[in-house]
């Protein structure tokens, strides 16, 4: 008789073979699975992301607990190591590995996982207590949107029920959007997932069936499909993607910030601001204001993202609201407030506040010449 993992792994590799979709000649193999729960496939589209997902039937139910299952980035030569639960000798086990893709042109994966959201060190009560966040798997831009992307989908937009009209400034083409309010962001998103043919994400009401295109609409928490479509980064989603993998630091890159890492106001007031030049960036203090910077300018941080400190501050889908003590899991603000909050610091905020943890509170009304976004969009679309 074959033992429980004998049996697993050819019911892996055979959910493999109908579940996985890949560009290779090869088809994927789940190439070892050991009595510890240790999950090796191989032959993935190196960078591609994959769910591993398992059951004690091949009937299901189907999870891809704990954490970090759902979405797994395959290695340079292609392979993934997971581990799953190990339930019990007596108990079969069944794994499958499916919904491997590469991420969307000009995108990064920012993968799921835990970290402590907010920042002790300056004593800025808006960013306390620190609590643990858990946060799902996301592909987020590795750019701030620029001028030229912003206008592609707003011309689009406006001659498919859209009314962003002439919103929306920037120096030039490559450099970020601004002057863009959170209606105006909001609704943007909304018509790049239908151009591209996507489920969009916002809606008029929580029946979720009237797609958000014009007007300014406070959209509620539950009038959001969550999973479809771009749309804008919580401030959970924002400040884990924005740490890089590092954590307790004051800056994607540690704790001190100059000239060299980022577009912003430099002074003498912050012991961390040691940079050698004060004031606008000299690079970029040219043409007037707004004294922006071409997206990318900069070197990225650990997860492949440019500008998430510096340049224009980033509009997040969050209501304002205090935090808690305790550890939460896809946080998304309050149900109401008057301010949306962004984040991220600009070329006119001093190191302060452009530091990781800060929070901003904005009307969503407002149009800012400090002010832009990014967007992020759920594997598995």
């Amino acid at each position: 008789m074959k033992n429980r993992f004998q049996w697993t792994m050819m019911a892996g590799a055979a959910a493999l073979a109908w579940t996985v979709a890949t560009a290779q000649a090869q088809a994927p193999v789940i190439a070892a699975f050991g009595s510890n729960g240790e999950l090796v496939c191989t032959n993935l589209q190196p960078g591609s992301t994959a769910s591993v997902v398992w059951a004690s039937s091949l009937l299901g139910p189907w999870t891809n607990s704990p954490p970090g299952l759902d979405a797994v980035t395959a290695d340079t030569n292609g392979s993934i190591r997971v581990s799953v639960p190990v339930l019990s000798w007596s108990v079969p086990m069944f794994c499958r590995v499916r919904g491997v893709s590469t991420a969307p042109a000009g995108m990064v994966l920012i993968p799921a996982g835990s970290f402590t959201m907010g920042d002790s060190l300056d004593g800025y009560a808006l960013s306390l207590p620190l609590h643990t966040a858990q946060v799902s798997a996301i592909y987020m831009d590795q750019h701030q949107v620029t001028k030229a992307l912003w206008d592609e989908v707003r011309l689009w937009a406006n001659n498919n029920g859209y009314d962003l009209g002439t919103n929306g400034s920037g120096k030039a083409a490559n450099h970020p959007v601004h002057t863009v309010s959170w209606y105006d962001v909001v609704k943007w998103c909304n018509a790049r997932s239908e151009k591209e043919g996507r489920v969009p994400a916002y809606y008029t009401s929580a029946a979720v069936t009237t797609v958000y295109r014009s007007g300014e609409l406070d959209v509620a928490n539950d009038w959001v499909k969550w999973n479809s479509g771009y749309r804008l980064p919580t401030e959970a989603e924002w400040e884990k993607a924005a740490r890089g993998g590092a954590s307790g630091q004051r800056f994607p890159w540690g704790n001190n910030i100059t000239h060299s890492l980022a577009n912003y106001y430099s002074t003498n007031s912050y012991t961390y601001d040691t940079s050698p030049t004060r004031g606008y960036h000299p690079s970029f203090q040219v043409g007037g204001m707004p004294y922006t910077s071409p997206v990318g300018y900069f070197a990225p941080n650990g997860y492949g993202l440019y500008d998430m400190i510096g340049n224009v501050c980033e509009w997040c889908w969050d209501w304002y609201g205090s935090y808690s003590s305790g550890a939460q899991t896809d946080p998304r603000g309050p149900t109401s407030n008057s301010y949306r909050v962004d984040r991220g610091g600009s070329w006119g905020g001093a190191a302060f506040s452009n530091r990781t943890a800060l929070r901003v509170l904005g009307s969503p009304k407002g149009r800012y010449w400090n002010l832009g976004f990014r967007s992020i969009l759920p594997p598995g679309q």
